[in-house]
């Protein structure tokens, strides 16, 4: 231990993730000589040579891999316990935030975030990246993401959470469709072919588990994971998209498109805010929390959610 310090852990924890001293390197911001003299160091403290050529870049050996986690688990630990008790200035700071959520997320979360961020002249910056759920409570727990926002309840209860909003679905089509031609009946929205948009596919979506409720199956001819296509497949085709209103308001413009009132009932979507526990006390988490309830009040969520259930 005593030969050991904080750097070469740093550099540790950097080149197994970049799996490149190059790259390790850069994000360190140092020379790569540097990381080839940290790495050297530590072999000869752990008697390993803790990562391996593999192909275009390096690999890490059972011993490194069982180091790692308990690495970060230390690092994480003492940057949090360090920034708990850091005064932090918002204006000055150039902390990185990082999120996990989706572009339909991006849209509605991210921007008004990044509105109050600019409009107070913040030097924080922004990042996302979206994360597979499966490695979503490791990535808060490790601090590589600061918050995620996701539109189901992930499976930790411990994680922290706020609901920052509600959303009511609806049924949009091109203008001029057929089916637009007639009273849109259950009946005619279930003889459609739909277009169903989901990052999540594990994830049972709320519109078919409505109907699955009701004893009845819609046909999903396209399924896609990013709203960018949407407009255009709806454009050109005589399919049928289900989507919160918030989708129509960012994603699909009213000139081209026509929105009517879905023929049954089913719950809303909501779209939570997620972190770890041990971010709670940290000044910049904070900030970030205050400046979403300025986005989204608690209020109006609240009463979303008291309206629809």
């Amino acid at each position: 231990m005593a030969k050991l310090d904080l750097n070469l852990l740093h550099v540790f924890a950097a080149v197994y993730s970049e799996a490149s001293i190059t790259r390790a390197a850069e994000t360190l911001n140092v020379t790569q000589p540097a990381v080839s003299n940290s790495l050297s160091r530590l072999r000869d403290i752990f008697g390993d040579p803790l990562f391996i050529r593999a192909g275009q870049g390096i690999a890490p050996t059972p011993l490194a891999r069982s180091l790692i986690e308990p690495i970060r688990g230390a690092l994480v630990a003492l940057d949090r316990t360090l920034a708990a008790h850091q005064r932090f200035d918002p204006l000055t700071s150039e902390r990185i935030l990082c999120f996990s959520m989706s572009d339909f997320a991006e849209a509605v979360v991210l921007a008004p975030l990044i509105g109050e961020i600019s409009r107070l002249g913040s030097k924080v910056t922004v990042r996302n990246h979206f994360v597979a759920e499966r490695d979503l409570y490791s990535g808060l727990a490790s601090g590589e993401i600061d918050f995620a926002v996701e539109s189901h309840p992930l499976g930790d209860p411990d994680l922290g959470n706020r609901l920052l909003f509600s959303d009511e679905f609806v049924c949009v089509m091109r203008k001029g469709h057929p089916a637009l031609s007639e009273p849109f009946s259950f009946e005619r929205y279930l003889g459609l072919r739909h277009l169903h948009i989901s990052n999540r596919p594990r994830i049972a979506n709320l519109v078919d588990g409505a109907l699955a409720r009701l004893r009845r199956k819609r046909h999903v001819a396209v399924h896609v994971e990013h709203c960018l296509a949407a407009g255009a497949i709806l454009a050109q085709s005589d399919l049928c998209l289900t989507i919160p209103t918030s989708f129509v308001r960012h994603f699909l413009p009213g000139e081209r498109f026509a929105v009517v009132e879905r023929p049954f009932r089913m719950p809303p979507l909501q779209t939570w805010l997620y972190w770890h526990p041990a971010s709670e006390s940290s000044p910049s988490h904070k900030w970030v929390r205050q400046l979403l309830e300025g986005c989204f009040p608690p209020e109006e969520a609240a009463l979303d959610q008291d309206h629809h259930g």
